[in-house]
């Protein structure tokens, strides 16, 4: 997991440039007044608030052994008052060192190791997985699959990584709709106020 070079450092860089932008798409489509203008992560955890980020998990079934459950933005759980191994509500660990060996690759270098990676692809999938559950939109058409066995949590997009959903939602939290009755308005979705967040 220590594991680095320049490939994985490439990788890792293209990851969290791709949650930077999940980030900024979903606050510049919403009520954002900062959206646009260098937000960071501080503003990026508003969105936790809303699609529940921290209480994803996710899991890479081909690990060999037993594959660990990743909980990429687990951090942020004590920020919604959820509790967390790691206390109180802190930076995102991988993150941080994305920013690091992005920066200062020099002196940070090893940051952009393979664990940080495998977590930058889990925080990816479960922005992409809150907005748009399993579905890829792929043109592909369907294939025989095999399986080496159970698998404890639900496919995800693409199918590489298993995805447990939050089933921490308030009642007031959850919707439902008629697509018959809703089909016909000319404004279906609403917008989220993230003015309305504390960042």
């Amino acid at each position: 997991m220590s594991a680095y070079s320049f490939r994985i450092h490439s990788l890792f860089m293209r990851t969290c440039i791709e949650i930077e932008a999940n980030f900024e798409v979903i606050l510049a489509e919403n009520n954002c007044s900062r959206s646009g203008r260098q937000l960071n992560m501080v503003d990026h955890r508003r969105v936790d608030a809303t699609h529940h980020l921290s209480s994803y998990e996710v899991m890479l079934p081909i690990w060999s052994g037993s594959p660990p459950t990743l909980r990429p933005f687990e951090q942020w759980r004590p920020l919604r008052g959820l509790p967390s191994p790691h206390g109180k509500g802190a930076p995102i660990s991988w993150y941080q060192d994305y920013n690091t060996s992005k920066h200062d690759r020099h002196d940070a270098f090893k940051k952009a190791n393979l664990k940080n990676l495998i977590l930058s692809v889990a925080g990816l999938l479960v922005i992409v997985t809150s907005q748009f559950g399993a579905h890829d939109f792929g043109a592909g058409t369907p294939a025989i699959v095999w399986s080496n066995g159970y698998q404890p949590m639900r496919a995800s997009i693409g199918e590489l990584f298993r995805v447990n959903y939050p089933t921490d939602w308030a009642e007031d939290e959850i919707y439902n709709f008629n697509w018959s009755d809703i089909k016909d308005q000319p404004n279906r979705f609403g917008r989220i106020d993230f003015d309305a967040i504390p960042a």
